[in-house]
């Protein structure tokens, strides 16, 4: 299974690319950090009663599924929303100085937070990679990034350091003309932020997501069902407490290709889960935990999706306005 998602800052994926060997960015990446962590819930959580919940789905898999937490979440679109119209802002500013220069399209994710939460869950791909992790790149040639002249470069600029100001070394001017504080790159940024939100999932959000993940595997009915699917495995021969056990077994991990036996216990592993119907329980419960969660934090949540909705439309009138 894979663990929630981590609060990711506003991109420029799109420019880092060309970008890389020329400066090092401090602006922000699609997996980095702006200097904000995100919040991790603690190692150990404050009790709390189990939730009720009510029918259980037979689920199987659940990218077609939405965990309650989602709402206050920038989706993988809305993140491409972002980073569009973030490129239009940098094309603005870049031309501005009289530079050759559109920023490159941003590319859509059309995943959720559910939809590799609890793998392995499909025949089809353990069949293939085992507990491996699929190849999106295999077959495909390798690509070049545009260079970037070092004027672009100079313009574009080094972005913020964490405490808000131009990272050591950031040009302050370009032939003259004043450079925007930490080049175009911050500056499409603020701009983006200037009604609420910060391009990033929020703290609080954030936080929600791993406690409800991590409080469910502790839940009594997920550790039920998780028996359930140890006794099937057992009666295949393996022996597992847990998924994550199989899933961890350091044997996978030893290879950069599936092995027979690896294939054949991932094989087993979604068998058995389909069989017991973890992922329906599984789901279920983090659900309860999630909407319990959220009440508990509600306004906080609140106020950070109007910041999101704020920072979305701004973005809308942007890339309708265009270049």
């Amino acid at each position: 299974m894979t663990p929630p998602r981590r609060g990711r800052p506003l991109s420029v994926l799109l420019l880092t690319a060309a970008l890389t060997s020329a400066l090092a960015l401090t602006a922000g990446c699609a997996s980095g950090s702006t200097g904000t962590t995100a919040a991790t819930p603690p190692a150990t959580l404050a009790p709390m009663e189990p939730p009720p919940i009510g029918d259980i789905p037979r689920l199987s898999r659940v990218d077609d599924r939405i965990l309650p937490v989602e709402a206050y979440l920038l989706s993988g679109e809305q993140f491409r929303q972002l980073d569009a119209a973030q490129g239009v802002l940098v094309t603005r500013c870049v031309r501005g100085f009289g530079l050759d220069y559109s920023a490159p399209a941003p590319t859509a994710s059309g995943t959720t937070q559910t939809t590799h939460r609890y793998d392995p869950v499909e025949l089809a791909d353990v069949s293939a990679n085992g507990y491996h992790s699929p190849d999106p790149d295999r077959g495909k040639k390798p690509g070049t990034a545009p260079s970037l002249g070092p004027d672009v470069t100079t313009v574009l600029g080094a972005g913020l350091g964490p405490d808000g100001r131009p990272a050591p070394g950031t040009a302050v001017d370009y032939r003259g003309k004043q450079l925007p504080s930490g080049g175009c790159i911050a500056d499409a940024q603020r701009q983006l932020a200037a009604r609420g939100g910060t391009g990033r999932d929020a703290d609080v959000a954030v936080g929600v997501n791993y406690e409800g993940f991590e409080r469910s595997r502790q839940d009594p009915r997920v550790l039920a069902v998780f028996r359930d699917w140890s006794r099937c495995m057992a009666e295949r021969g393996y022996s597992y407490g847990t998924p994550a056990d199989a899933l961890k077994d350091p044997r996978w991990g030893a290879t950069t290709t599936p092995s027979a036996e690896e294939v054949a216990t991932a094989t087993a592993d979604v068998e058995c889960k389909e069989r017991v119907n973890v992922v329906g329980v599984w789901f279920t419960v983090e659900s309860a935990y999630e909407q319990e969660l959220i009440r508990l934090r509600q306004p906080e949540l609140t106020a950070a999706k109007a910041g999101n909705d704020a920072m979305l439309e701004l973005a809308k009138s942007v890339t309708t306005a265009g270049v």
